[in-house]
């Protein structure tokens, strides 16, 4: 049978499989399975031994139908349709890396479960602390009490392939949404908006009209937010910069991010500690001067985007 790996050939067959995989003692199951000959494997450990593709990436999805469609027995796809085994006469069948919707949806499912029933700050110090001082052994045991197997990260692969673009995605989505919510009689967009996530030289603002300069912020805050406070307050000293007269706005999703503004007591100039050298010694910032008092004297309006789209969280 001859498929397709990372845009590259190969050619397996059940014989080849038996013989290279019997020489090799099988790893602890965990999730999903291959049955060879009366012994199950880790899918992924089968496929390598029987291809010797150590260093190509995959996920166990992709080596269960491969198995499958060779004949072999295997543990269930949740949600994927039966594969029927290739019979013999016909001509090869030809199998891609491409997921199915049905395995990005479980894919989906697995890391979602997962991310809901950890909290993954706790839990990675917990991680932390029980591998000080752990030997073999007890990483191994650690490893499989911890849930990190090569199913969770097999699942988060495919999240990661799938949506990898996601946060672009919103910031175009929420500005382009935004604009005929805010956008005043007469007003017009006088330069190309940023919709990416980020800036370029030649776009310092996510936005410009003739009647206003603004910054679009959508990260969500939970209250530990010392990077976030600083990237949003460059923003504000950035839009400080900006000396044509028009509004100075910044658009933010929440109250945790119009309180650090409009009410922190935080040293503005420390709080620029880690900004660009542009941004360090902005025209009217005094040393003792607060994020808050430093916001209000450039004249930044700070705008929280839930009130014009409830959605937003």
């Amino acid at each position: 049978m001859e498929f397709v790996l990372n845009g590259r050939p190969y050619s397996l067959d059940p014989a080849t499989i038996r013989y290279r995989v019997s020489r090799v003692e099988p790893d602890p199951i965990r999730t999903h399975w291959v049955d060879i000959d009366g012994r199950r494997f880790p899918p992924k450990q089968a496929f390598r031994a029987a291809t010797g593709l150590y260093d190509e990436p995959f996920v166990t999805h992709f080596a269960i139908r491969i198995f499958q469609r060779l004949g072999f027995s295997t543990s269930p796809i949740p949600g994927a349709q039966k594969v029927a085994p290739r019979v013999s006469g016909l001509p090869d069948v030809v199998a891609t890396e491409g997921l199915s919707d049905e395995s990005a949806v479980e894919a989906f499912r697995r890391l979602d479960g997962f991310m809901s029933a950890n909290a993954l700050t706790s839990t990675l110090t917990g991680l932390e602390a029980s591998l000080v001082g752990a030997g073999r052994d007890e990483s191994s045991r650690v490893a499989i009490e911890s849930g990190f197997d090569e199913d969770l990260v097999d699942a988060a692969l495919v999240v990661r392939e799938r949506v990898g673009m996601l946060d672009t995605l919103i910031h175009a989505a929420v500005i382009t949404q935004t604009l005929p919510l805010v956008l005043e009689k007469g007003e017009q967009v006088f330069k190309r908006p940023s919709l990416g996530a980020g800036n370029d030289p030649d776009r310092v603002f996510d936005l410009e009209t003739n009647l206003r300069v603004a910054e679009f912020k959508l990260s969500s805050w939970k209250g530990s937010d010392g990077m976030r406070q600083r990237g949003l307050f460059a923003d504000v000293v950035g839009l400080s910069l900006d000396d044509s007269g028009r509004r100075r706005q910044v658009f933010v999703v929440g109250q945790l991010p119009v309180r650090f503004l409009t009410q922190s007591k935080r040293n503005a100039a420390k709080t620029l500690s880690k900004a660009s050298l542009r941004l360090r010694t902005p025209a009217g910032m005094a040393d003792e001067m607060t994020v808050a008092e430093f916001t209000r004297q450039a004249g930044v309006e700070v705008i929280d985007l839930t009130t014009l789209l409830p959605g937003l969280r």
